[in-house]
């Protein structure tokens, strides 16, 4: 197995299924209403919408610079608000959600190795290091919407 290869195991089974930790993203979000997902449970913290929003956005953060160009993330973009919440407007996010992934899965798949140890662009960490985090950062939020779905 080759480390592009470990990457995008890793990558998946945190995603989809059989994650090593426990349930993976989309298995925890299976079953999340709009109406859900748009509440906040716990003061001044993140609805399960937002932070959904919040993943996507660094999912695409990391394929654009894993494809070579700067991306630099704003406040708005970091933390995005929900404008419309109606069921539609959520599953809409939830296919924004699995489109980036299913991008970046497919820039993962085509990076030559030499291109994991090349620093990501315009970041001081390289490539394989970005990779590796954006995992981490899914299950990170993965765990807060498991945490917040109980609460709603």
């Amino acid at each position: 197995m080759t480390e592009t290869d470990r990457i995008l195991e890793q990558l998946k089974r945190s995603f989809y299924k059989e994650a090593w930790h426990g349930l993976a993203y989309l298995e925890i979000l299976d079953g999340v209403t709009a109406e859900q997902a748009s509440k906040h449970p716990i003061k001044n913290a993140h609805s399960i919408w937002e932070i959904v929003l919040h993943t996507t956005t660094w999912i695409e953060a990391v394929r654009i610079r894993c494809l070579g160009k700067e991306f630099k993330v704003s406040d708005e973009q970091d933390w995005s608000k929900v404008t419309e919440f109606s069921d539609a407007a959520w599953q809409q996010t939830i296919i924004d959600l699995k489109d980036q992934h299913k991008k970046l899965e497919d820039v993962i798949a085509s990076i030559a190795l030499s291109d994991l140890s090349k620093n990501a662009a315009g970041s001081t960490m390289p490539n394989c290091s970005m990779l590796d985090s954006i995992i981490h950062h899914n299950i990170y939020h993965s765990a807060q919407i498991a945490i917040l779905k109980k609460l709603v």
